[in-house]
């Protein structure tokens, strides 16, 4: 178990938090949460950007038994720093050179192509050049399509047999595909067009540490929006 302890500023419906969540549990690292609303702006106040200036989530916040502190504030560096303290604890990143470049190959049309262009900063922008919701799906709609099928394209060619994103084990890849495909279904996308992603998707949301970290099921996610018991 983790000596240190772990200290995340969160939003219900980021899904580069989301990102975060899924792997700590997968790895058994406890977090503690502040819930920080991007919905009233908290994440633009002088307290909270002189941890974090880029006035984004998620923050880590590492401190030791020590005392000492370490603050992280990038998803994809959280998800390497995890990676490289518990490399023993469900592996993201296979252990052989041409396999572990595979799999990042496959995270990065996420996280570099895909995730930026529908972060809501800008399509907040985009819709705000003609104050159009129909430019903005149709702009969001695009990059997704764009980045999931350059994702399927990729699976096809890598062999496309395993149970998930790559192989028959959880990696990395597909920590940042579900949030993201989570919300390209918020926008009412039809996946289809990508039927590999889409079985991945479907398979990886059975699994417990996915279903932890589900948007509707944070403990700042508003009720109106929460899982409901059947």
């Amino acid at each position: 178990m983790p000596t240190d302890t772990f200290h995340l500023y969160s939003y219900f419906c980021s899904s580069c938090c989301q990102r975060i969540i899924i792997a700590a549990h997968l790895k058994g690292i406890p977090l503690e949460y502040t819930y920080i609303d991007l919905g009233t702006k908290a994440h633009t106040t002088d307290e909270y950007k002189e941890s974090n200036p880029s006035a984004s989530v998620p923050t880590l916040v590492v401190t030791s038994a020590s005392g000492e502190k370490i603050i992280i504030r990038q998803s994809m560096t959280i998800l390497d720093y995890f990676e490289e303290s518990f490399p023993d604890t469900s592996p993201l990143l296979p252990r052989g050179l041409q396999e572990r470049v595979q799999v990042r190959d496959l995270v990065n049309i996420i996280a570099i192509d895909t995730q930026p262009t529908t972060n809501s900063r800008i399509v907040q922008r985009v819709e705000g050049i003609r104050e159009s919701n129909e430019d903005r799906d149709k702009f969001v709609k695009q990059a997704f399509t764009d980045g999931f099928q350059a994702y399927e394209s990729l699976l096809v060619k890598q062999g496309g047999e395993g149970i998930y994103s790559f192989g028959d084990a959880v990696s990395m890849a597909d920590v940042v595909l579900v949030p993201t495909v989570d919300q390209a279904l918020l926008y009412r996308m039809d996946l289809d067009f990508v039927p590999n992603l889409k079985r991945i998707h479907s398979t990886l949301k059975e699994l417990e540490a996915f279903k932890a970290a589900d948007w509707r099921n944070q403990g700042d996610t508003p009720e109106k929006f929460r899982v409901q018991d059947a």
